[in-house]
């Protein structure tokens, strides 16, 4: 039986063939991922004290909000609609010692950019897939850290913080080990109208241009190129002999080039709304509800406490509060194995499922009771969206009248990394 990644890549190749169909649908309950973190009467009972009793949100298939403050009413608003947009990122950044401060500043500001991808108004169907090299030297530690491309951010962010700076020690690394990787090791979706694929390489070191066993930056570039793929260069720093080769992977990448401060200019600025947004995010979390067999229930259910631990013990509030509004407005705010989210995006109901895929305490339960259940965890955590959203407005707000008392608005070799990487996508995502 082919692996789910497997599967995933063949799907997304073929969305419309006949056989991507029989194959998803001979291998779907088989491969889908499976917990239960939470008992949905659990989950509802605890979440619901922080939650106004009566409230207008919907309770199913139109439970999206986004930032301008209205309720999403279409039905089924999936990632497999025609109109859905496909944005696949890949930053390929250096670990050595040097990179302390961008790699910190990554870590803060990872959901922000893929917020402002999000918060567009045009962009209320577009899912955002994030994928990481981390790349040293060759005597290192490692060489390289390969992140797969997911819609998954909280591994995403899980794999960032297990990143520091270490290593290194002369000028130049191994960009080209990194850069073949990004281009051929990193499974990318088929090129089409709709999918936006682009590449950042950060670092503050040239390549190692001696190591003719892989091949050169510009190979990799010119490849990756002809696939569709659009590759920037962010130099951290101001090496000399680092610009010319970071110019020239922008020019033949066709993206853009910035040069930003050593420690990645990234400013973080807390709001009064960080720590209420913090705490209706790990409310939000606690509705994750995971279904299938009951082994992988309880993988899944150990896989997502220690996500989320690490979230709350790493995170700066900043981080934590970006993170909730994400779970706002993000139509794959969780992972495959999420009930709610299938059900209300309408790739599955429960009257598709058999009783052994449900969570415990729902299969404990009449049949009759089971959809009045799932409408009340759908209630609740579109109240939670809701209150994130209001909140998100006020901290909008809050940042931009400090933005505007430093003056933020700076010219393109001021720019920090996130302001870098944002402004550079609103040119870029098709």
């Amino acid at each position: 039986m082919k692996t789910r990644r497997q599967l995933h890549a063949f799907f997304e190749l073929h969305p419309s063939t006949s056989a991507a169909q029989e194959l998803v649908k001979a291998n779907y309950k088989k491969l889908s991922t499976h917990c239960v973190l939470i008992g949905v009467s659990a989950f509802f009972c605890a979440s619901a004290l922080a939650i106004p009793e009566k409230t207008n949100a919907p309770t199913s298939n139109n439970a999206a909000v986004h930032l301008t403050g209205k309720t999403a009413t279409s039905n089924k608003r999936t990632p497999n609609n025609q109109d859905a947009q496909l944005v696949e990122l890949v930053f390929v950044i250096d670990t050595t010692g040097s990179m302390g401060g961008l790699l910190d500043g990554a870590k803060a500001k990872i959901w922000s950019i893929v917020n402002n991808i999000l918060q567009k108004p045009d962009r209320q169907n577009v899912r955002v897939k994030v994928g990481l090299v981390a790349f040293r030297d060759r005597g290192d530690t490692y060489l390289t850290k390969l992140t797969q491309l997911t819609d998954n951010l909280d591994q995403v962010y899980s794999e960032l913080t297990a990143l520091h700076a270490e290593g290194g020690g002369d000028t130049p690394e191994d960009v080209r080990t990194a850069m073949h990787q990004a281009v051929n090791r990193m499974v990318w979706s088929k090129a089409s109208a709709s999918t936006s694929q682009i590449i950042f390489l950060v670092g503050d070191a040239p390549p190692h241009n001696d190591y003719l066993d892989v091949p050169s930056v510009e190979t990799s570039v010119k490849l990756a190129r002809g696939r569709g793929i659009l590759i920037n260069a962010i130099q951290c720093g101001s090496l000399a002999d680092t610009t010319g080769p970071w110019r020239q992977v922008a020019q033949l990448g066709g993206g853009e080039y910035f040069s930003i401060a050593q420690n990645g200019g990234v400013d973080v600025v807390a709001t009064p709304q960080d720590a209420e947004l913090a705490v209706l995010g790990e409310k939000i979390g606690a509705t994750y509800l995971a279904y299938g067999r009951a082994d992988e229930r309880k993988a899944k259910m150990s896989q997502q406490l220690v996500l989320e631990g690490k979230l709350v013990a790493a995170a700066p509030p900043a981080a934590r509060a970006e993170r909730a509004v994400n779970k706002a407005i993000n139509i794959r705010a969780y992972d495959e194995s999420d009930l709610l989210q299938k059900i209300e995006s309408g790739e599955t109901s429960l009257s598709r499922l058999r009783d052994e895929e449900l969570p415990d305490d729902l299969r404990k339960l009449p049949p009759n009771e089971r959809q009045r259940r799932i409408d009340e965890a759908l209630q609740v955590r579109n109240n939670l969206k809701k209150r994130i959203i209001e909140l998100s407005k006020k901290r909008e707000e809050f940042l931009s009248e400090e933005r505007s008392k430093k003056n933020a608005v700076k010219s393109a070799d001021q720019l920090g990394f996130d302001s870098a990487v944002s402004s550079t996508l609103e040119r870029q995502i098709k």
